[in-house]
């Protein structure tokens, strides 16, 4: 019960940050051109991308671990 009220309060204070933040912003990537989008598409991009690239190290350490594990028990 209490996360779900945690994760409601949560969600809220995302909503108003959201409704906050609809102002255009100019995104300069490396190779390209500019690129507008409102303020909260660009931070929630870079939260996404962020949460991926944890993701992805966290399964490739998992993996490694595996491996070295097998590795041991194989001698």
């Amino acid at each position: 019960m209490v996360r779900l009220v945690l994760s409601l309060v949560f969600a809220i204070f995302l909503l108003i940050f959201a409704s906050q933040n609809m102002h255009e912003i100019v995104v300069r990537f490396v190779f390209g051109e500019e690129v507008e989008m409102p303020m909260i598409l660009a931070v929630a991009g870079a939260f996404v991308a962020g949460f991926a690239l944890a993701i992805f190290t966290i399964l490739v350490r998992s993996e490694k671990k595996s491996s070295e594990d097998t590795d041991y028990y194989d001698r």
